[in-house]
């Protein structure tokens, strides 16, 4: 591969997250002006909610957030103290943790949404079109898919 032409997945990498980092912080202040939870806890709630049953194991709950594993712990001490989720014992691993989704994190997330899904249309998906925005889905969910594949 050329310099050049070496340089430009490096050049994409870096602007991809600079712009992922600030749309994130962009995201949080609107959150927090709003009274509304963090960006954190909504992602856990988003994934519980999209669960069977809207309960994970810890470690399932790992592999789709993006926090160290001591991170996620917090919040989701956090997260159980707020009454947003419960800590449950896992039947078929005394010492695995099962987080359950309950209704006032339910409640959270639908409140929530509105406000993070303002600031995804104005500040991402305005500047795409629905063609862009299709092969960007299509493109990192194979991404995705063989990353997990590899792991």
């Amino acid at each position: 591969m050329e310099p050049e032409a070496a340089s430009l997945p490096v050049d994409a990498w870096a602007a991809l997250l600079v712009f992922q980092s600030r749309l994130v912080r962009q995201v949080e202040r609107a959150l927090e002006r709003q009274g509304l939870i963090p960006l954190t806890f909504y992602d856990v709630l988003l994934q519980l909610q999209r669960a069977p049953g809207r309960c994970l194991r810890f470690r399932e709950l790992q592999g789709e957030i993006v926090l160290s594993r001591s991170a996620l712990s917090r919040c989701v001490d956090r997260m159980a103290t707020a009454g947003l989720v419960a800590k449950d014992e896992c039947p078929e691993d005394p010492r695995g943790r099962n987080v359950r989704l309950l209704p006032a994190g339910k409640a959270a997330l639908k409140a929530a949404w509105p406000v993070y899904r303002e600031q995804i249309l104005s500040t991402f998906g305005r500047h795409f079109s629905n063609e862009e925005l299709h092969f960007l889905v299509e493109r990192f969910s194979k991404l995705k898919d063989k990353l997990e594949l590899d792991s």
